[in-house]
């Protein structure tokens, strides 16, 4: 058996209750006739009952006879058409939903204060027109689905915008988005009602649980086409306005079937559907346990007593009590007064209440002015309730609030924005919302931090990695935050590396073997002591210091191991490609000796090119070691014996530069006879001469 589930908030929303309420009572409170200027709902059944009652629908005010009573649908209307109204002698009644009044007396206000007025909605829509009216058309409609006009339309510097009561959220934000690039200053009031925001999000819910959806309605209403659209997306959906169009086709293997109504659809509407689907549904079909349809009226609205009276002057207004609040329950209210010590709140009754500067906020203020404006919706929670006194507190609801909020985010695994207000033992304490939550110091940073002070005054979000509500204790991390946002950039760097690239980096670490460079976000590189440079370094620092900025060549990404190898070497050609020009053999040369091996000494000629001394090469002697000859470190001068490019070979002999070193001219006269002696007989020839002169000077 079967099973149908009816959204909550289905059917007639508090305007277009409130507005038929009104015209019913003006009808059996007057005997003169009654108008309304355009179909006061968007639903054809319960305008022709509205007719059958003596209410007639038209569309043009000479259309009234002098003397008749006009009612202003929900929609509302602007001064010029009231004024049209009165000149022709029609008693006007003002039944606009308070959500578009408010639309239509902010748009105005924006007016006066300089903006160009700006609405958001359908251009053709009723109450579009009325608030377009109420500016002395002096504004610009936007139409969200309509996105190409935006950028053929010329914004002035100043831009107020308001926005069609029944539009989805998402169509405010699009706009906005569209216009903050564009303008100097963008003044933005959210005049959405609430009800409609709730009714889509409640559709899409209960469009995800059933088989097939109903949405009943009249095809001629935006905000149920809104709701088919909604549904349509997630499950099979059909609009319709009464049994007739029902294919009972449809419902065919359904076993979950859901049922929901636009804002102007009457409760009577959808009960014919419902009990339809239960007399025809094959198998049967059931009510959803405890299911319930209620309309709730919006709160924050100020109503008053009608009375024949009232319909005399032209004021028709619904005859509300004042509701009943239950302690410990958070309701919506507007401010409507503020002083120092306190701010007066309307919550929907004919009073207001008082909620004194210690209950409005947990922060240290000096005046209630700093927490709230006059106009405000805010959020209160009822601690006591009785004939005698109210009262209320926006510091506890907002409390409450906040912690709902967070237990929202911790089953949604969602982040929560805080920020860090103090250092306390064992790590910090957080700011949520209002509510005081605890960040350990193993979860402040990716690492260490020595001073948590250091952190304090941070906005930034927070993952919630405990949640216990009844205890009202929040464990918050900010080193997960850290870490998804450091893998998501990696993510990116990576896909976007390409090998061969060249790229700018910082080196940020100097180790044995290599250079660690930050490509950016954090994401680094290794840059191996082989590729530094072509010659053998024993450490990089001999070429490189941290905080360095240089170009580097990525030689390798490796993306499954998150590694990145690079090289600085290879941005300049290897020293061998210009050897053969460089050096030919018959050439001297001058290098130092940077390694003694067994069979020789290599001297390096300049970076990346060595040339080997072999040993029978290093003197004209017989040598056991090299070292016999040469020394690590020592210069040295040798001649080009072999030039070998493609063995990157260059043979070199010290011994050979020795024995064909030039010889120096003497400039002292040569001693004739001695050319040819060895060099001990000419000393000893040039001493006796010299001892022989000696001894003649001294005998004379």
């Amino acid at each position: 058996m079967g099973k149908i589930i009816i959204g909550e908030k289905a059917g007639f929303c508090f305007g277009v209750e409130r507005a038929l309420r009104i015209a019913q009572e003006s009808r059996a409170l007057s005997s003169r006739p009654v108008y309304i200027l355009g179909p006061l709902i968007h639903n054809p059944r319960v305008v022709a009952e509205m007719e059958k009652c003596g209410i007639k629908t038209i569309s043009d005010l000479n259309d009234a006879e002098p003397g008749g009573i006009l009612l202003i649908r929900s929609h509302g209307a602007g001064p010029p058409t009231i004024k049209a109204a009165k000149e022709r002698g029609l008693q006007v009644i003002d039944a606009t939903c308070p959500f578009v009044r408010q639309e239509q007396k902010l748009a105005q206000k924006l007016r006066a204060e300089g903006f160009q007025v700006v609405v958001v909605g359908e251009p053709e829509h009723p109450e579009v027109k009325a608030v377009v009216e109420a500016v002395d058309g002096q504004t610009v409609v936007i139409d969200p689905k309509d996105q190409a006009a935006i950028e053929k339309i010329k914004f002035a510097a100043r831009v107020g915008l308001v926005c069609q009561t029944t539009q989805p959220l998402e169509n405010l934000n699009m706009v906005v988005t569209a216009l903050l690039p564009r303008v100097k200053e963008l003044k933005v009031y959210n005049t959405i009602c609430n009800a409609t925001r709730e009714r889509q999000e409640e559709t899409a819910e209960l469009a995800r649980k059933v088989d097939l959806l109903l949405v009943v309605g009249g095809k001629n209403s935006a905000n149920t086409r809104k709701l088919a659209e909604i549904g349509a997306s997630l499950t099979p959906t059909y609009h319709i306005e009464s049994i007739s169009e029902i294919d009972p086709q449809w419902l065919r293997g359904k076993t979950l079937i859901g049922v929901t109504a636009g804002a102007s659809t009457p409760q009577e509407q959808i009960s014919e559907v419902v009990d339809w689907l239960k007399v025809n549904s094959a198998g049967g079909i059931d009510m959803e346990e405890n299911q319930m349809i209620n309309v709730q009226p919006a709160e924050g609205i100020k109503e008053e007593a009608v009375s024949e009276a009232a319909v005399d002057n032209g004021e028709m207004l619904l005859n509300y009590e004042i509701p009943r609040l239950e302690e410990g329950s958070i309701v919506e209210g507007i401010v409507v007064e503020v002083n120092k010590e306190e701010v007066s709140v309307s919550v929907g009754g004919k009073s207001e209440l008082q909620i004194p500067l210690r209950e409005l906020t947990n922060e240290n203020v000096a005046s209630a002015e700093e927490v709230v404006q006059k106009g405000d919706k805010i959020k209160v929670m009822v601690l006591k309730s009785d004939d005698d006194k109210t009262i209320l507190s926006k510091r506890r609801a907002d409390e409450e609030l906040a912690w709902e909020k967070l237990a929202d985010a911790y089953q949604e695994h969602r982040r929560v924005k805080g920020k860090i207000v103090q250092a306390v033992k064992g790590g910090l304490q957080v700011k949520v919302d209002g509510v005081t939550a605890f960040l350990p110091a193993s979860q402040a940073d990716l690492g260490y931090v020595k001073d948590l002070s250091t952190l304090v005054g941070l906005e930034t979000d927070f993952n919630l990695i405990e949640f216990e509500p009844k205890r009202r204790r929040a464990v918050l991390s900010r080193r997960e935050v850290l870490e998804e946002e450091r893998r998501a950039v990696e993510e990116k760097v990576y896909s976007e590396l390409t090998e061969g690239e060249k790229r700018t980096g910082v080196v940020t670490r100097l180790t044995p073997f290599g250079a660690f460079v930050d490509l950016g976000h954090g994401v680094e590189g290794l840059l191996h002591i082989s590729e530094i440079a072509w010659e053998r370094l024993k450490h990089p620092s001999e070429r490189l210091v941290e905080g360095q900025q240089i170009e580097v060549l990525v030689t390798k990404v490796d993306r499954e191991a998150k590694r990145i190898s690079l090289s600085l070497k290879q941005l300049s050609p290897h020293p061998w490609t210009k050897i053969v020009e460089k050096y030919k053999v018959g050439d001297y040369v001058e290098g130092k000796v940077v390694r003694l091996t067994s069979f020789g000494a290599f001297v390096n000629l300049e970076e990346g090119v060595d040339g080997l001394i072999h040993i029978s090469q290093l003197s004209d002697r017989r040598v056991e070691k090299p070292a016999e000859v040469v020394q690590v470190g020592q210069t040295v001068k040798a001649k080009v014996i072999k030039v070998e490019p493609e063995q990157r070979r260059i043979g070199l002999s010290l011994r050979e530069a020795k024995e064909e070193k030039p010889v120096k001219e003497s400039k002292e006269t040569t001693i004739s006879g001695l050319e040819e002696e060895p060099l001990s007989s000419n000393l000893g020839v040039l001493l006796a001469e010299k001892m022989g002169q000696l001894k003649g000077e001294g005998t004379d």
